[in-house]
């Protein structure tokens, strides 16, 4: 090989390295895509991983690159969409930033995507190891958020010192996730009157 030949191949290698890059991520969100649009019509128990590759177009290795199941992938899917990310606006109050989350979950949780996290919380349930994922992917950042409203409110004397804030997390994630996970809608009724209970069963 002559030194220019040698040159050129140098040159060429970092080249055809930087352009495996963009089809890798091209295949992850590929199928991030297929999967979500299978789930559009099918429920997440029927889908698996061998068709979640079909509809993407790769092969099952290329899934478990990244996923260790079809949960995971499923949650990816689901709840990396902007409309799942738990951005809270900035609260005058505690109770202002609790009712902030409700809204949020409220909008999250309407149509289909209700529908989905419902599939996913029960199809979670038989797995460990999925519900674990389920609680850091989804649940851990408001629970954390509304922790952090309520020891707040507590060191305000906005709510009662002696509120356990175990306890007052499920007062108010309870009432909705048992509407979603029962297929009932959530009516204006519920949305208004919910924030109003939580906030008196909390006053001090």
């Amino acid at each position: 090989m002559q030194p220019s030949e040698i040159q050129a191949y140098a040159d060429a290698e970092p080249q055809s390295r930087k352009a495996g890059r963009p089809r890798s991520e091209d295949s992850h969100r590929a199928i991030l895509d297929a999967t979500r649009r299978l789930l559009t019509h099918m429920p997440v128990s029927k889908i698996s991983v061998e068709a979640i590759a079909k509809k993407a177009g790769v092969g099952k290795t290329t899934i478990y690159r990244w996923w260790p199941n079809k949960q995971a992938v499923v949650m990816d899917a689901v709840f990396s969409q902007p409309a799942f990310h738990n951005i809270l606006p900035a609260s005058a109050n505690a109770f202002e930033g609790i009712q902030a989350q409700l809204e949020k979950l409220f909008r999250q949780l309407a149509g289909k995507n209700g529908r989905m996290v419902s599939e996913i919380i029960g199809d979670a349930q038989g797995d460990p190891e999925a519900l674990k994922s389920l609680i850091e992917i989804f649940f851990q950042q408001r629970y954390d958020a509304l922790a952090r409203y309520i020891n707040e409110g507590k060191e305000s004397a906005e709510f009662a010192k002696e509120t356990d804030v175990e306890v007052a997390i499920d007062l108010i994630m309870a009432p909705v996730f048992f509407r979603l996970m029962t297929g009932q809608d959530f009516d204006q009724t519920f949305e208004s009157q919910i924030p109003a209970m939580i906030r008196k069963a909390l006053a001090a």
